[in-house]
């Protein structure tokens, strides 16, 4: 028969202390495989197992590896679990600050459609206004464009008449230019 010791030497190996929340877990796991280990045998044996029968398995559950294993499954518990708590918590605040937003958003709407309707009348002077002063613009613009144009044409014409002249002279000094 097996003595008590042993399984608290498994319940030691695997919860360090008592806010040892993953070795609590692992040593929960360990449990549940323990549980299977006597249901299968059961269906397989057609009986429970006696404490014989339980001495292999606590034996492979003691291993370094198996120990190691029990605790990596009870941190992957824990975390899908704090992962899942975390992402819960995130929808309530998005929730909660979407509903702050729309609240904001509804009380100062009021003020703004107050505001923009008491400057509607003001609104129709600013765009006279602005239609006026775009049609001003618009004539100051023609006005500068043809006086720059005839000024440039002007320009093009006195710049041709110069350089006709000094081509003229150049040809006439070629002329008289002797020849080698």
């Amino acid at each position: 028969m097996m003595n008590e010791k042993q399984y608290n030497f498994i319940y030691s190996k695997l919860i360090t202390g008592k806010d040892d929340v993953v070795g609590m877990l692992a040593y929960s796991i360990y449990k549940q495989h323990k549980i299977e280990f006597i249901e299968d045998f059961k269906v397989k044996k057609g009986k429970a197992p006696e404490d014989s029968d339980l001495e292999y398995f606590i034996m492979s559950s003691i291993a370094p590896s198996q120990l190691a294993k029990y605790r990596e499954s009870a941190c992957a518990i824990l975390s899908e679990n704090v992962a899942a708590a975390v992402q819960d918590e995130l929808s309530r605040i998005d929730i909660d600050f979407q509903k702050s937003i729309d609240s904001v958003v509804k009380r100062h709407a009021d003020s703004v459609e107050t505001a923009v309707e008491k400057h509607s009348s003001s609104n129709w002077k600013t765009i006279w206004l602005n239609m006026a002063s775009s049609f001003l613009f618009s004539v100051i613009l023609v006005i500068v464009f043809i006086l720059g144009y005839t000024t440039e044409s002007n320009l093009r014409n006195k710049t041709k008449a110069v350089l006709e002249t000094i081509h003229e002279s150049q040809t006439e000094q070629g002329d008289s230019i002797p020849t080698r």
